[in-house]
């Protein structure tokens, strides 16, 4: 039989007069850590896919059969309904060249950068701009959104980024092209007189990295 070294019966010591110290740290950091897993999880939870929008004869149609997005909790509610009536504006102001209600689907201090890269900031250079689009440029296309929404998420109870497919079509054409398919995303604030965009990003989809791996 060995004899304990003084370090060793200095640890037994230790443990004696204090038996409680180890055991009676583990409870404070279990319960800190499901705190933070909670309030992570709550924070950052990303929505279920909903349902694709499809413009036919002029409106949005439903034509898929995923479920609805998880919705927040809170005083501000959910989103989706209000951006789907704000998007179904879009398309008939776009397909009827008007600058003006198209910019009032904005919020009044909203941000807007253009298919070609023009950043616009406020409803009336967003109005002003995009009549000179209407008139000169985009004159007689349409609006055509393929899947509203892509994905919805509240970074906040009071901010939703919705991501939506679409295109614009040339006049003549029935719907979008392949190569002229982009992604949208929309920033949303829950104000004073509900949700609203207050910020947009249009990229074209040119699909330089190979897809995703399932």
């Amino acid at each position: 039989m060995s004899l304990p070294s003084p370090a060793s019966d200095q640890r037994h010591t230790a443990r004696q007069r204090h038996p409680a110290r180890r055991t009676g740290l583990r409870r404070p950091l279990a319960l800190a850590a499901t705190a933070v897993f909670a309030l992570a999880t709550g924070a950052n939870a990303a929505t279920a896919p909903d349902p694709a929008l499809h413009l036919v004869g002029g409106h949005l149609t439903a034509t898929s059969e995923l479920s609805e997005p998880t919705e927040p909790m809170g005083s501000a509610g959910s989103a989706l309904p209000q951006l789907r009536r704000l998007i179904q504006r879009q398309a008939d102001a776009w397909n009827r060249g008007d600058g003006t209600a198209f910019a009032n689907t904005y919020a009044e201090d909203a941000e807007f950068i253009t298919f070609d890269g023009t950043h616009l900031r406020g409803r009336p250079e967003m109005a002003r701009n995009f009549q000179i689009y209407f008139d000169n440029y985009t004159k007689g296309t349409r609006l055509v959104f393929t899947k509203v929404p892509v994905t919805l998420r509240y970074p906040t109870p009071t901010t939703a980024v919705m991501i939506t497919n679409g295109c614009v079509a040339n006049p003549g054409e029935p719907e979008c092209r392949p190569d002229s398919h982009s992604v949208q995303t929309y920033v949303a604030a829950h104000r004073e007189r509900g949700w609203e965009l207050v910020s947009f990003q249009n990229t074209r989809v040119q699909n330089l990295l190979p897809p995703p791996r399932t």
